[in-house]
């Protein structure tokens, strides 16, 4: 797991971003652009820093950012790094690849919002490849219902998991930051008021 660190570390300083409520798919995609996280989210300044919520589903199971090695590993990515996500949008940030208890591969990403206000019934399509046309996923439905995810709230992240196959992992491998493209297209919430 360690070995995909460096590269997943490159991938993450992408930010992705996609704007407004549409029912339209956007094309927003973020190629080459080290250092796209510029944020004006000061932790000591009048904004708010990035908090970390537990899934709903995770809740209701009894998990807590304290029992969970995945939700520690988090919480520790937001720590070192609490000015994350998108000024004002909603974007997603790549932490890491982990084995399950069954021994299958998933890809762990932190859906970040910085939007004014809370979010729910977050749906999207996520794209992660190279400009070679090389995807890891292309277009990869992701869906984050209340009733699995809860309500996202303002200046909060929650976990997106997504499985990964050993084919998409040797791709992800051999991304090369400069090679580099990911996006979300077609970004529909709910706005929570």
């Amino acid at each position: 797991m360690r070995k995909y660190l460096a590269l997943l570390t490159i991938l993450s300083i992408l930010a992705l971003a996609a704007c407004g409520k549409t029912d339209n798919p956007t094309e927003k995609p973020v190629v080459d652009n080290a250092g796209v996280e510029e944020n004006s989210n000061k932790t000591n300044g009048g904004e708010q820093s990035l908090k970390l919520q537990v899934l709903k589903g995770d809740k209701e199971a009894g998990v807590t950012l304290e029992n969970s090695p995945l939700y520690n590993e988090l919480e520790k990515v937001i720590q070192e790094n609490p000015d994350i996500g998108a000024d004002n949008d909603f974007s997603v940030y790549v932490v890491d690849t982990y084995g399950d208890d069954e021994g299958n591969s998933k890809l762990v990403l932190l859906g970040i919002n910085r939007l004014p206000v809370a979010i729910k019934n977050i749906t999207f399509t996520y794209t992660l490849g190279s400009k070679d046309h090389e995807y890891v996923w292309e277009r990869q439905p992701v869906e984050m219902k209340e009733e699995t995810a809860g309500i996202l709230q303002p200046n909060s992240a929650l976990p997106i998991v997504l499985p990964i196959t050993e084919e998409q992992v040797e791709t992800l491998r051999n991304l090369e930051a400069g090679n580099t493209v990911m996006s979300i297209d077609g970004f529909v919430y709910d706005e929570v008021k």
